[in-house]
């Protein structure tokens, strides 16, 4: 599970620096906050724990740790609503320079796009990803993940290409999935139910959503919890079950809360409101 991992990492950032080995310390912290941050913990604390490290990294003059924090702690403070997206507009500015950016960029450009509703960028950055390290292997996975996400968020209808992207986003998550259950099963549901209700599988989606929301909670990713909940919402608008829109979305409001996405949590409010508006009134 990321949130073993994470704790063995801050175990690790502990050691490192109970024993004066800053760089090992600094290392390891940096990954600590990354699985944290795949985990759902709260974005205000480690927000927070991204402070404390950079106090670190500045004081012991770590340059290259600097260079992966500093684009965790973009991300997040994007998240939570505390900073404008620089990077999004500068990627609209001149997108040609994505090949030049580090992996570890292109890899936070996927997640913050995909977060912050701009899942035409998530797709054309995730499409240009191409880390072949075994290290990496994990956010290859995660921005297979989004960039399957967004074939079907897209507002291009899913064309032939989009279709095998997706259907490639199923078969790489089923096969880690085989290796993690609690890391990637919700992830198999979600992606397995947005291709049902793109086929007009009405009932069959439903049953996949269900299973993706109730994988994450097991899983206690709060903000996966939230996502199935928001997809599931849609699925039900896109079938005219308001009702159940409706109760799905609240849902998805309460699991943002918890994760501390102010960014999110506006805009399930506004699906909300436009809801109501839409209700008949007595």
């Amino acid at each position: 599970p990321f949130q073993s991992c994470g704790d063995m990492l801050k175990r690790g950032f502990e050691i490192g620096l109970s024993i004066g080995d800053t760089q090992v310390a600094l290392l390891n912290g940096v990954h600590y906050i990354q699985k944290c941050f795949l985990s759902g913990t709260n974005l205000s604390i480690l927000k927070k724990e991204c402070d404390y490290q950079m106090r670190l990294i500045e004081a012991h003059s770590q340059p290259v740790t600097k260079i992966y924090l500093v684009a965790l702690q973009e991300t997040i403070s994007m998240l939570i609503g505390q900073a404008e997206p620089s990077n999004l507009k500068q990627s609209d500015e001149d997108v040609s320079e994505v090949g030049e950016f580090p992996l570890s960029k292109v890899f936070h450009s996927v997640m913050r796009n995909f977060w912050l509703g701009h899942v035409e960028r998530c797709l054309y950055y995730a499409e240009r990803y191409s880390a072949k390290s075994v290290i990496a292997q994990l956010k290859t996975t995660l921005v297979v993940f989004y960039g399957g996400l967004s074939c079907f968020q897209c507002s291009k209808k899913l064309n032939k290409k989009r279709s095998q992207l997706a259907k490639k986003a199923i078969n790489v998550l089923r096969e880690r999935g085989e290796k993690s259950a609690w890391n990637f099963q919700g992830k198999i549901h979600l992606l397995e139910a947005e291709m049902l209700s793109s086929t007009g599988k009405k009932d069959k989606a439903r049953v996949s959503f269900n299973a993706a929301i109730s994988a994450a909670k097991s899983s206690k990713f709060v903000h996966e919890q939230g996502l199935a909940c928001e997809l599931a919402a849609f699925h039900c608008l896109r079938y005219g079950d308001n009702d159940s829109a409706l109760h799905l979305f609240q849902q998805a409001q309460d699991c943002y809360t918890k994760w501390g996405s102010e960014v999110k949590v506006e805009s399930i409010k506004q699906q909300i409101k436009n809801i109501n508006a839409e209700a008949p009134q007595n």
